[in-house]
């Protein structure tokens, strides 16, 4: 899925490496050095939510802190990408505008992109020496990314939205794969960026029974290294220059002792606060706009359609390339002229103070403050239409689930035989179709067809006939024995009897798989929720920032409702289609928040403040007029001045800073982050007050 650009020869070029997944960001500065790939530098997992852009900001900033100040930023970049992202082989629409805005504002040249599982397979390939024949599953918070890889080829690949069990995502993942039955590769390979929670997983399906499943042996799961991933993007684009033979993480191999760890989201914000407005996304963009292409040669960049700057800048803070000046001395000699060491003292002098002036008005800092908020809590009813105004959206979502039964039934032939009819009376017996004749063993069989039984001529020569019968029920049970006595219908059996005439054969019964109502029940209820679930983030997705989804108000309609089997069916799994459209009302923050200040006036403690964004709202249950319970759950944070603030700690070490900061009402922890982050005695934070920007929040 990689077309790079045209390979650059002689000099060495680095390039990016982005990972994007759907909760973390990494990523990796690498080149290509003696047919190996060479990552320089990575960067600690960076978590994301809604914004792209400064978590990669931050993310990429990270890696180039320690690149030397003469090398200058990479550009070219190979986009490593989640299964849910693609479509037919190709990007989605939504995500290519993504990547587009994230390649214009930080300067990016795109360079193509890679299935995270697909480059997994191929860095185990060069890492075992071995094609891979296993399981990679990808696990997020939403959804389980499952793909099968026999051999190192990709089989299939699918996206199962995650519900409490594990073990029964991956038995419907790996289900709607091996449609052809074939025995499944015994390796599952599970990867995140939450080793701890991959750890209760893999003791989980460790327990788990596969038995249903064909595997070829029981599974062994695996935990591929958080660090890994990037490595295998970077490898992956690495392949397409030429021909690789490994990667080689230069980081690792320099501090044996250098421990990943993950950036927090509250880093992120602080990191880079970076605001992209009166942003019009593009209409009809395609990958070649982003430079990506699928099996094609790469087509030539046009400049005009991605403004691409020369170098890579943040948005936030602008990187210094500050470098001192490079003198030429003359050979060391006694005697120096008067004029040589006026100019070296001058220039000398001149280095110096430029470097205190940079040094006292340039550096920057955020300094974050948590403290303990004071909840605030008041109960209104709102009417919807009246007392505040709301719209309607609605969303259409479908999907399937399958899942195995668990309802049993019997099911068998019935005994067949003949029994010769005597009767004794001196009248003809006539019977019909369908006559019970009942054995000894209280068993009950029935005549096939209409029989006609002579009178008896004597008392030794009764009347004959034969007759064809079957057992009521199925069952071993009902294969009689020869000469087994029956009575027939409600005649006395000394006056009319019935004897079989041979072996009763064929009876038999069985117990099978079949689907219950209570089957047909959960999965009903768990292929809706999720659909709700995934209604859900659909309808955010259509309402801006200044709007409230009424998660209270959704209606459900059911558009279409297809079993594969109805209940008592003989059934080892019943998959369900279903349609759903879902419909809510959406109502505006701005009136949200003038009601809660209007109920909360005048209860607020004195030295607390009411922020807007510090207030939380619970839609209860509407009545039947549409009146809604609403909770108004206010954070009242003290009041404090962070101009003071600022000026109060401002050009302090870090350590007396933060001791200051301790005397801040409800004071939790503070985070401190400089720019430049520099060590010793030059560590100190902003001189300037206005360089310091104090955020006051809750824990």
């Amino acid at each position: 899925m990689l077309d790079f650009l045209k390979k650059t020869e002689g000099k060495k070029e680095n390039y990016w490496a982005l990972l994007i997944e759907p909760e973390w960001i990494s990523s990796a500065i690498w080149q290509i050095t003696d047919e190996k790939v060479e990552v320089l530098h990575t960067s600690p997992a960076t978590r994301w939510e809604s914004d792209l852009i400064e978590p990669i900001d931050a993310s990429l900033s990270s890696c180039t802190q320690n690149l030397p100040e003469d090398d200058p930023d990479p550009s070219k970049t190979v986009f490593g990408v989640p299964n849910s992202w693609i479509e037919n082989g190709n990007i989605k629409e939504e995500y290519l505008i993504k990547l587009k805005k994230i390649c214009e504002d930080l300067s990016l040249v795109p360079s193509g992109f890679v299935v995270l599982s697909e480059a997994i397979s191929h860095f185990i390939k060069q890492e075992e020496e071995t094609p891979l024949s296993g399981i990679v599953v990808g696990i997020s918070n939403e959804a389980l990314d499952i793909s099968i890889f026999n051999l190192g080829k990709l089989v299939g690949t699918t996206s199962v939205l995650r519900s409490v069990s594990v073990e029964e995502d991956m038995v419907e993942g790996i289900s709607r794969l091996n449609t052809n039955e074939e025995n499944l590769p015994s390796r599952i390979i599970l990867f995140n960026q939450k080793e701890q929670e991959l750890e209760e997983i893999k003791n989980s399906l460790n327990d788990a029974d596969w038995n249903k499943m064909k595997f070829i042996h029981t599974p062994k799961i695996e935990i591929l290294e958080p660090s890994k991933k990037i490595l295998a993007v970077a490898l992956a684009g690495g392949s397409e220059l030429g021909e690789v033979s490994g990667v080689v993480d230069k980081e690792v191999e320099q501090n044996t002792d250098t421990i990943t760890e993950e950036m927090p989201l509250e880093e992120v914000n602080k990191f880079a606060s970076y605001e992209v407005n009166n942003f019009e996304e593009p209409s009809d963009v395609t990958a070649e706009d982003l430079g990506f292409t699928v099996n094609t040669h790469t087509a030539p960049v046009v400049q005009e359609a991605i403004y691409v700057p020369k170098t890579f800048k943040l948005p936030t803070v602008p990187k210094l390339n500050f470098k001192m000046p490079k003198f030429n001395l003359p050979r060391f000699s006694f005697s120096f002229g008067n004029k040589s060491l006026i100019m070296i003292g001058s220039l000398t002098l001149t280095i110096l103070v430029v470097s205190f002036i940079l040094w006292w008005f340039l550096p920057k800092a955020e300094v974050t403050v948590y403290v303990s908020p004071q909840k605030l809590e008041e109960n209104v009813n709102l009417a919807i239409g009246t007392d505040i105004k709301g719209e309607t959206i609605d969303v259409n979502v479908s999907g399937e689930k399958t899942k195995s039964t668990t309802g049993t039934k019997t099911v068998g032939e019935k005994a067949k035989g003949q029994v010769k009819i005597q009767n004794g009376t001196g009248e003809p017996v006539n019977l019909k179709s369908g006559t019970i004749l009942v054995s000894s063993g209280d068993l009950k069989f029935i005549t096939t067809k209409s029989a006609s039984i002579s009178a008896a001529l004597s008392t030794t020569e009764p009347g004959l006939a034969t007759v064809d019968v079957e057992a009521s029920n199925i069952g071993s049970e009902f294969n009689l024995s020869k000469d087994e006595r029956f009575k027939v219908s409600n005649y006395p059996k000394a006056d009319v009897e019935a004897i079989s005439v041979d072996v009763f054969i064929g009876g038999s019964s069985r117990q099978i798989s079949s689907v219950s109502e209570d089957d047909k029940k959960k999965i009903l209820k768990e292929l809706k929720d999720e659909l709700i679930e995934e209604a859900k983030l659909k309808l955010k997705e259509k309402i801006t920032n200044e709007m409230i989804l009424v998660e209270a108000s959704f209606n459900v309609e059911t558009n279409e409702e297809d079993f594969s089997n109805k209940v008592g069916d003989e059934a080892t799994n019943l998959k369900l289609n279903l349609d759903l459209k879902i419909t809510s009302t959406v109502v505006f923050k701005k009136e949200l928040v003038d009601i809660a200040k209007k109920s909360l006036d005048g209860k607020i403690p004195t030295g607390f403040v009411l922020r807007d964004d510090q207030i939380n709202y619970e839609f209860g249950s509407s009545s039947e007029d549409g009146v809604f319970d609403v909770k108004i759950i206010a954070k009242l944070l003290p009041s404090i001045d962070t101009l003071e603030v600022a000026k109060k700690i401002a050009g302090r070490y870090p350590n007396i800073a933060e001791g200051y900061l301790r005397s801040v009402p409800g004071f939790v922890n503070a985070e401190i982050r400089m720019k430049p982050n520099l060590y010793g005695k030059l560590g100190t934070l902003p001189h300037v007050s206005r360089n310091i920007d104090v955020v006051i929040t809750s824990e």
